[in-house]
């Protein structure tokens, strides 16, 4: 059959599907193709000669069928069970393909059509090993019309996990491959990697299924952390299940996206993706019951942009309870972590598949390791943890509304009875969260300001500023200083409006401390004024030097103040004691104004007092009659700041009250 033929046979078979399309595909091939160009060529033709009988080393016969191939060509296995006892090595744009479909291998043990070393006979790196193409030799070199594809195919490594030595990958892809493109194909069981890809480049990977393997399911890179890693790739439904290493292990991922993929019940970590992270976006990815962390993103300097969209992390860190290390659904760790971002992930707890075992992960999302600069946003989803949703070692973490956590314990879920919304930045730089009018420049922002950070508490104050109509800052109406909790007002003026008393209400909590404390521009500000609904003036006033003025609300007619050095009193306003049982209360004592003196006849007495001036009105009056008391008692000399005498009549020995007032 002429190759023109075999493709038109094909192109009308595209529309058949399942059994149909398989059955076309092997009528296609009842002629053998001995030329590059030939379009497809079985394995078990003539002159290749494959049996797939599951006992003879068919790799010769498949290779050769490769090295016919021509650029675009595909090698094709019919169902059956292909030994290797060395690698198959694929450079060109060929396509070697199979009748396999991604399903659990452990439910279908492969049987169909698979694969697989030779029993105790397969000597090389890996099943599959794929080179870079040869050197260019002419602009229409058709090596150059695209990379290698493997469709279809099933690789069983279970023949060899018994044997000693190098451990085997399923697929080796050399430094220097690129556009290599691998659809439904299952790797399962080999001691080392499923794949392993070093410094590869604009790869595709759609339904490839990597389980049980000994090392990763998936790999770019080495255990040095060097190897290029994966640079223009995209995943897309792949799946890496019960894998002795981590799940996907990801260096130095640039231009890369992963959608739909899932990560279970490896060992360590689901999704590792170490190094310079230039860009990488996994939208939809899940995890389930891995040892260590659902997604691990250890991030070096240098990168950017890593984004998870819709990511859900399941009972991973199945390891904690035996090695006490507290893994998470996620960690963000390494030396940084510019734009990292969790828009709608969730973690969840739980048990085994069997109900039993402890509950994990530890946390939902974790940070730790990270430079001032770094900051992880999370931006809605539910995170739960069994010691709490959030670990934040880094204090980077910037959590938006919407975001739902809480704390899985024996006894359930306490979930937390607030929204959080974090906004998180570097030491020394400020942190808005401003308010626009739609069409307009910024009217409000709330600021954490960037004030030094000395220790103390010092740094990192609060305010809340006005802008003008052109987005212009016009001033701090408010500030809170974090070293002392002062709160500070620069408005022209407060206003509190009141729906209950009191409307301020000052509780001081310490002893000897301070209620209020007014400190006026000049000696004429006013500390307080009061007025009632209604009036036309304030009732009551106090100046800032404590002088208080009254009145009846159209004006204030009476004042209270110092009048002088130790002189308190009003200018312009009668003392009235306005209850009956009130009065004035003068203290006696030593020096005093006001008290007691017993007469002596007409023998003068002494009544020491400092109080005593030249113009002291002195009133006397008898307050207990004595010897022959004859009602007059009268000053008879002073001293002013020493002393006063009393005399009265010859025999009075009356006791006498005495005031001293001075006039105004």
């Amino acid at each position: 059959m002429s190759a023109t033929t075999r493709r038109s046979l094909l192109a009308g078979a595209a529309g058949l599907t399942g059994a149909a399309l398989a059955t076309s595909i092997v009528i296609a091939q009842t002629a053998s193709a001995t030329g590059t160009g030939a379009g497809w060529l079985n394995v078990k033709d003539t002159p290749y000669g494959a049996l797939g009988d599951d006992r003879a080393d068919d790799a010769p016969a498949i290779q050769k069928a490769i090295d016919a191939a021509g650029q675009g060509d595909t090698v094709y296995l019919p169902p059956g069970a292909y030994r290797l006892a060395s690698p198959l090595r694929l450079r060109l744009g060929v396509t070697l393909r199979g009748d396999w479909h991604p399903r659990s291998p452990a439910h279908t043990e492969m049987t169909a059509s698979y694969l697989r070393p030779g029993l105790g006979t397969f000597t090389g790196e890996a099943l599959i090993v794929v080179d870079p193409v040869p050197a260019q030799r002419s602009s229409t070199d058709p090596a150059y019309g695209g990379g290698p594809r493997l469709y279809g195919l099933a690789l069983d490594g279970r023949d060899q996990r018994a044997t000693t030595g190098t451990s085997i990958d399923g697929i080796r892809v050399t430094p220097g491959v690129r556009d290599l493109g691998l659809e439904k194909v299952t790797v399962w069981r080999f001691t080392g990697h499923g794949l392993h890809a070093q410094n590869a480049a604009a790869l595709q990977l759609t339904q490839v299924h990597c389980v049980d393997n000994e090392g990763h399911g998936f790999t770019w890179g080495d255990t040095t952390g060097t190897g290029g890693g994966l640079v223009d790739a995209d995943l897309f439904q792949c799946h890496a299940q019960g894998n002795g290493g981590h799940g996907y292990d990801i260096l130095n991922p640039d231009a890369v996206t992963v959608v739909d993929c899932r990560s279970a019940a490896n060992a360590h970590h689901g999704y590792h993706v170490t190094g310079v992270n230039h860009s990488m976006v996994m939208i939809g990815c899940a995890t389930d019951g891995n040892g260590r962390d659902g997604f691990h993103l250890a991030t070096s300097p240098g990168g950017r942009f890593l984004q998870l969209l819709g990511c859900l992390a399941g009972r991973d860190g199945r390891e904690t309870a035996a090695s006490l290390i507290p893994y998470s659904g996620f960690t963000v760790t390494g030396e940084a972590a510019e734009g990292v971002v969790l828009t709608g992930c969730s973690t969840t707890t739980g048990r085994g598949d069997d109900g039993t075992g402890a509950l994990s992960p530890a946390y939902g999302l974790t940070t730790s390791a990270l430079n001032s600069v770094s900051n992880v946003s999370v931006v809605g989803g539910e995170y739960v943890g069994t010691t709490a949703p959030f670990q934040d070692l880094g204090a980077v973490v910037v959590r938006h509304s919407g975001v739902i956590s809480g704390t899985h314990r024996d006894t359930g879920i306490a979930w937390d009875q607030h929204d959080v919304h974090m906004i998180s930045g570097a030491a020394g730089t400020r942190r808005d969260l401003e308010f626009w009018s739609r069409g307009k420049a910024r009217r409000w922002a709330l600021r954490t300001t960037d004030a030094a950070e000395s220790g103390a508490g010092d740094g990192s104050d609060f305010a809340l500023v006005r802008h003008a109509d052109d987005g212009t800052v016009l001033d701090t109406p408010l500030t809170v200083s974090r070293a002392s909790g002062r709160v500070s007002l620069t408005t022209p003026g407060l206003t509190v409006t009141a729906s209950a008393g009191p409307g301020v209400h000052l509780v001081q909590q310490r002893p000897a401390a301070h209620g209020y404390a007014v400190t006026g521009a000049g000696k004429t500000s006013r500390a307080f004024q009061s007025k009632a609904a209604g009036d036309s003036a304030h009732r009551f006033a106090m100046e800032i030097d404590g002088t208080q003025t009254f009145g009846p609300g159209t004006g204030r007619d009476t004042s209270w103040g110092r009048l002088g050095t130790a002189q308190i009193g009003s200018a312009d306003a009668d003392i009235v004691v306005g209850r009956a049982g009130k009065g004035i209360k003068v203290k006696e004592g030593s020096n005093a104004k006001m008290g007691t003196v017993t007469l002596n006849g007409t023998t003068p007495v002494t009544v020491p007092t400092t109080a005593v001036t030249g113009t002291s009105r002195i009133f006397l009056t008898v307050q207990s009659p004595a010897g022959t008391p004859s009602g007059v008692a009268y000053v008879a000399s002073r001293t002013p700041g020493t002393h006063f005498t009393v005399k009265g009549m010859a025999g009075d020995t009356s006791t006498v009250a005495w005031l001293i007032m001075e006039p105004a």
